[in-house]
């Protein structure tokens, strides 16, 4: 079994995503802009397609 990291995209545009923690997965994030993050809360409300 891998182990899994949470990456944040880059200046807080969308949500953080679960990745593998293999190189040739998360290098290409990381060098994107991407960051490792604390997994959100189970309270948090994660919503998708929101349009003001």
């Amino acid at each position: 079994m891998s182990e899994l990291v949470w990456l944040a995209p880059p200046f807080g545009q969308g949500e953080p995503k679960q990745v593998e923690a293999k190189p040739e997965l998360i290098v290409p994030l990381l060098v994107a802009g991407w960051s490792q993050c604390e997994p959100p809360t189970k309270n948090e409300e994660v919503t998708e397609n929101v349009h003001d």
